[in-house]
């Protein structure tokens, strides 16, 4: 190919770079790191309990004096710095390998690999650092140092994780000489006050709790996020999407090119000082600490990537044949990723954008908004035009030294909610500071859950209404009337309160519960909360830990009230009638407390059930009703009880309201719906019901038949619905 032709393909490669960075920018929310970026930048360019340094925002701030605040033009910088990035990567090859190939290759993954084209996406300064990164290779390949010192040290104003390639700019980057010690002193001096200040963050920060980082899971990760880094942020796409198969396509390729990549002196040397050593300080340094992400490392994916291009360059000059399977194998990794990225832009963000006009288009004008947690105040902020939330806790970056107990938030509710109507809850980043549910259980015992709506990214909205606002007691024992009851070492179980009336049978159980603790707790404690009729016959569960998965019971504070809040949703299916919560706490096999609490009536659901099971044709039919499904809740082992739910269709008006099951000699008569056993079915309902019968002793196959009333009435029939195979 003619020189000319080289070049229009590697400016229609750029043009690809940048309009897969660049489509539909605007389309999702904010979420909240892109949220905190602008804020920052708006207000005050650098705080200093902020594990970032000032430049990405300073840049962020001058251009918005330009270009406004919206979706696309805050996140458009990093389109910039992303399509340069691709185009410097390209010519740091392309200058290694003396070669056009080398360019075109580089370009091509460049521009189409999802990790960067995902960061190059957002208002952050990850695409930032990758600029930066790329521009200090391009630099020491070209012999221009000072390029690559200048590169580096806006790196380091940018993100403190290039302070991770300094050791491989001091190896490699700079040469050795007479000139190497000075140009080393302007490096480290220049580092100096950006590494002084990332170690007094990473001491005082409370970001996470203590742990230690799995390297190995680590790694796995980093590779993960190289094919669909939108699944790091907890967007996974739809079942059938070829994302698994591409990642195991991609590392094969990315194999075989690193292989023949690191033959080359100059690649080899790249890698081993700009790629493998800042991963390996890197998670060094952040072994004591589990805050990870991938973009930390988009420096040193540059590093990685660049010996694979070489190695695509020159297996594609020795065997052309290849550029059909390579191109297909990368397409497997890339195509899945950016189209459901790309394609669905609203769905792989946090959606602030929604939930905040959902709050503002139906909030009253006697109610409030409160916020949890509260350091997502500038992602509230960002779309917020008639309302100002109440931050809970009222801080300005997540931290999990700020959990919340009663004492904090009854206070603040009491002083914020006089003479209110009713509050919305914003619940966001709640597993850090507000694990237990805290507030949800104070505005529940103040009033009444009316709604529910979840958006995109985890963001939950609750609407509480009351008729009169009820101040919480500052001592927390007079929510529940007694002194409690001591349930394990230094535990004592307050009481429980539950939703007054009657709830649908579609929406979840809450039940707010209080603990006091009198010393340290051991590490695991567990709570089961359980839907069960009279019976016994469990119609829903749900298990969790005492104060919720981020916040083990060994961490509790003492002397100490922790008000929780846990929700049980039913089963589809399940009929209305009368329920029995039950509250089981446990650690590993030890009960601490099993308390069956007071009764709760569920009516029918508020959106009717939907279940492909009521849609299979009838195992078995009377007039007006239809058995479309049963399952067997267990092994049928002769002589023992098993638990069979059959699926109930109602067209019409059934002549009787209750079954009669038989398998074998045993048989049983039930009302159909044991939690309201005189209330009759109408047409278009569709149910579920239970019934525990005991199975033959003589081990073999038996039809399960069915009858309504006790079968005896030839329109009320016997009617074989399944075949069990009883074993012994």
């Amino acid at each position: 190919m003619k020189r000319w032709g080289w070049m229009a393909l590697s400016l229609a490669l750029i043009g690809l770079a940048f309009g897969l960075r660049v489509y539909r920018l605007g389309a999702a929310s904010l979420w909240y790191d892109e949220a905190f970026s602008v804020d920052l930048a708006r207000h005050q360019i650098w705080q200093p309990v902020d594990a970032h340094p000032p430049l990405f925002y300073l840049t962020l701030r001058l251009w918005m004096a330009l270009a406004g605040s919206s979706e696309f033009a805050v996140r458009f910088p990093s389109v910039m710095a992303g399509t340069l990035m691709a185009v410097l990567f390209a010519a740091t090859a392309g200058r290694i390998e003396r070669s056009p190939m080398a360019r075109i290759t580089a370009l091509v993954l460049a521009a189409t690999l999802p990790f960067w084209v995902w960061e190059s996406r957002e208002a952050r300064m990850y695409a930032a650092l990758g600029f930066w990164a790329a521009l200090v290779l391009y630099g020491m390949v070209r012999g221009s140092f000072h390029l690559a010192l200048f590169a580096a040290l806006a790196g380091i104003y940018t993100h403190y994780a290039m302070l991770w390639m300094v050791p491989g700019i001091l190896l490699l980057g700079l040469p050795w000489g007479s000139a190497w010690i000075p140009r080393a002193v302007v490096l480290l001096i220049g580092a100096i006050p950006g590494a002084l200040h990332a170690l007094w963050v990473g001491r005082t920060q409370g970001a996470f709790w203590p742990g230690t980082l799995d390297p190995g899971r680590i790694l796995v990760i980093l590779w993960e996020a190289q094919g669909l880094q939108a699944r790091m942020a907890g967007f996974v796409p739809p079942d059938g999407s070829p994302w698994i198969p591409g990642l195991m396509a991609g590392a094969g390729i990315a194999g075989i090119g690193l292989i023949s990549g690191l033959r080359r002196r100059a690649a080899r040397s790249l890698f081993l000082t700009l790629g493998l050593l800042p991963l390996t300080v890197g998670l060094g340094l952040l072994y004591g600490n589990p805050k990870f992400h991938p973009h930390y490392f988009i420096g040193a994916a540059i590093g990685f990537w660049l010996p694979v291009a070489l190695g695509w360059a020159d297996g594609l000059r020795r065997a052309r044949g290849a550029f059909l399977p390579a191109l297909a194998a990368w397409g497997l990794f890339a195509l899945p990723a950016l189209i459901w990225a790309l394609g669905h832009a609203e769905q792989v963000k946090d959606d602030w954008r929604g939930a905040v006009r959902t709050v503002e288009a139906r909030k009253g004008p006697q109610e409030a908004v409160v916020l949890a947690s509260g350091f997502a105040l500038p992602a509230y902020q960002a779309y917020a035009s008639t309302t100002t939330p109440i931050p809970l806790p009222a801080i300005p970056v997540a931290d999990v030294r700020h959990v919340l107990d009663y004492e904090a938030v009854a206070p603040v509710l009491n002083r914020a909610l006089a003479g209110t109507r009713g509050a919305w809850l914003v619940q966001w980043g709640d597993e850090i500071n507000d694990p237990a549910q805290v507030t949800a259980a104070a505005l529940d015992w103040i009033g009444d859950e009316l709604e529910t709506f979840t958006f995109v990214g985890g963001i939950r909205v609750r609407h509480f209404i009351w008729e009169r606002f009820r101040p919480l007691p500052e001592d927390p024992q007079a929510l529940f009337g007694h002194p409690g009851q001591p349930i394990g070492p230094h535990l004592i179980w307050l009481g429980y309160g539950l939703p007054g009336g009657i709830l649908p049978a579609d929406r979840p159980l809450s039940v707010i519960a209080g603990w006091r603790t009198t010393g340290p707790l051991p590490s695991g404690l567990r709570v089961s909360l359980r839907l069960e009729q009279e019976n016994g016959t469990l119609w829903g569960q749900w298990d969790g830990a005492l104060g919720g998965e981020t916040w083990d019971t060994a961490r509790w504070p003492w002397p100490r009230v922790v008000l929780a809040r846990y929700a049980v949703q039913a089963q589809v299916g399940t009929p209305p009638g009368r329920y029995r919560p039950r509250l089981v706490v446990y650690r590993g096999d030890q009960v601490w407390l099993a308390a069956q609490l007071n009764p709760v009536d569920l009516s029918a659901p508020e959106r009717p059930y939907v279940d492909p099971r009521w849609e299979s044709p009838p195992r078995a039919q009377w007039p007006g009703l239809a058995l479309t499904h049963v399952d067997l809740e267990g092994e049928p082992r002769a002589c023992q009880p098993l638990t069979l739910a059959l699926w109930w269709r109602v067209d019409g008006h059934p002549a009787s309201n209750q079954v009669s099951l038989r398998i074998g000699e045993v048989s049983i008569t039930e009302p159909w719906n044991p939690a309201q056993p005189d209330r009759a079915w109408g047409p278009g309902e569709r149910w579920r019901t239970r019934y525990r019968i005991r199975m033959p002793c003589a081990p073999g196959r038996y039809a399960l038949e069915v009858a309504l009333g006790e079968g005896e009435d030839p329109s009320l029939r016997w009617q074989s619905a399944l075949v069990v195979e009883v074993k012994p």
